[in-house]
């Protein structure tokens, strides 16, 4: 009975944290207007009592209804707190604290439209209407985006099923599935993606599922960009022994601040990359190759089709998604550039972390103890000297162990362990560089020592 007990626990805790919402429904857009009318359907939503619903500050709503299609009453209109670009919401319930497992809403928003003149800024978490396209990431919470207060998580990456109607132009992509032309648009994903909206009027050249959106894009450069999209993802296929999933989407975007002559910026929601400012053309050198540090990028970004939402969870969830992801950048490179300028990589790394303090993997408590410097630089370095005492291969069948876990639980440190034995690690020596670059109380110093004496 104590077992049955102890497994239905488990399982609980599975739902709980890896359950997918699911968001369905209608959006209408008006490109001329600079309207958006949503109507939408949630449903598979984990349970959760310290909750928000996070929605753009600038989407006015109708109303929440539940599955008996009843109002619903709700906190947030009046005198509502923000949390970014959005307002938040709760449900007024005396019946329960947590947020329900279905609700439905419906919102309208109006939007400036920048066609002839410019915001002071522009950055992921505006709804960007231009006169030519709308662009809305899943920063913006275009769509109702659940925050998990109690974990201090965004849960915004959803399965859906989605028609759009556009008026005032003729294409719509929704992140992780072809982009359509066409007045009214179907789109389903049963992989969950971030939801991001690029509509309006715009070509785009695709080839074997990936597509280059916006862009006047000569043929010969976009299957030289397309053969580099493909030699990266085979790589990352052949370290982890699985097949690369998800399709690339790039898109080039028009900003709505006036920016200098020559100057860009980009972002990403995988596996949807926008930069605006970028000349497609002159992606590839006449070699027919991108940049080393285009090789270094896209492998981070292109890892997380492995190492992404699926290791999201928990106090460590920084450290698996993008830690490894970035280290796996590191093989990119090595690989497919040169060791020389890894090892520029390498130092440049080292550089950036040599002055600034990190608590002990072992002793993280909140995910957000994990910043920027962590995630990106002594993580990734970490794991190199893991790659270097212990080789390449081993470390890649490491990581592997590690996805299958991510598929039932949240990882912990124990699980790096279990995977290492796993992988045909000794116990004694894995515990041996545990201690020293992982516990040790100088393990910051023993990591750029081991990293500087390697290369």
């Amino acid at each position: 009975m104590k077992n049955i007990k102890i497994i239905i626990s488990v399982l609980l805790l599975s739902n709980t944290i890896f359950a997918q919402i699911h968001i369905k429904g209608n959006v209408e857009i008006d490109m001329d207007l600079g309207l958006l009318n949503c109507s939408f359907n949630l449903s598979n939503i984990p349970e959760i009592e310290d909750y928000r619903i996070l929605l753009n500050k600038g989407m006015n709503i109708k109303y929440f209804k539940n599955t008996k299609n009843e109002l619903i009453n709700y906190k947030g209109h009046y005198d509502g707190k923000m949390q970014g670009e959005a307002i938040e919401y709760t449900f007024r319930s005396k019946s329960t604290t947590s947020i329900p497992n279905e609700f439905s809403i419906i919102y309208k928003g109006a939007f400036p439209i920048y066609k002839n003149e410019f915001n002071p800024f522009d950055y992921k978490g505006i709804i960007a209407f231009n006169g030519e396209t709308l662009r809305a990431a899943e920063q913006t919470k275009w769509y109702p985006v659940i925050y998990d207060a109690s974990n201090d998580k965004l849960l915004n990456s959803y399965t859906y099923n989605v028609t759009v109607k556009i008026k005032g132009g003729n294409t719509v992509f929704i992140n992780g599935t072809a982009p359509k032309k066409g007045n009214v648009s179907h789109f389903i994903s049963k992989k969950p993606y971030p939801l991001l909206l690029f509509a309006g009027s715009y070509i785009f050249v695709e080839n074997n599922g990936d597509y280059i959106l916006n862009t006047s894009i000569n043929t010969e450069n976009a299957e030289k960009v397309f053969d580099n999209i493909e030699i990266i993802k085979s790589k990352l296929s052949s370290y982890l022994n699985l097949k690369f999933t998800d399709n690339i989407y790039l898109i080039s975007h028009k900003a709505i601040n006036k920016r200098k002559k020559g100057s860009s910026w980009g972002f990403n929601t995988y596996p949807a990359f926008a930069f605006t400012g970028l000349d497609f053309n002159n992606l590839v050198n006449e070699q027919g190759n991108i940049s080393k540090r285009n090789f270094k990028y896209f492998g981070h970004e292109f890892a997380h089709n492995y190492f992404g939402s699926n290791v999201s969870s928990g106090k460590l969830s920084w450290f698996w998604s993008e830690s490894i992801a970035d280290y796996l950048s590191y093989n990119i490179v090595e690989d497919l550039c040169d060791m020389g300028y890894l090892k520029i990589v390498l130092l440049k790394e080292i550089e950036g972390i040599k002055d600034a303090n990190f608590i002990s993997l072992n002793k993280i408590e909140n995910k957000n103890e994990i910043n920027g410097k962590y995630r990106y630089s002594l993580g990734p370095l970490l794991l190199k000297c893991f790659e270097d005492t212990f080789g390449r291969n081993k470390t890649n069948l490491v990581l592997i162990s590690l996805l299958e876990f991510a598929k039932s639980e949240t990882l912990t440190l124990q699980h790096f362990k279990k995977s290492a034995m796993k992988s045909g690690i000794n116990k004694d020596k894995f515990e041996e560089f545990e201690n020293y670059f992982i516990k040790d109380e100088n393990f910051k110093q023993n990591i750029i020592n081991e990293i500087k004496k390697k290369i």
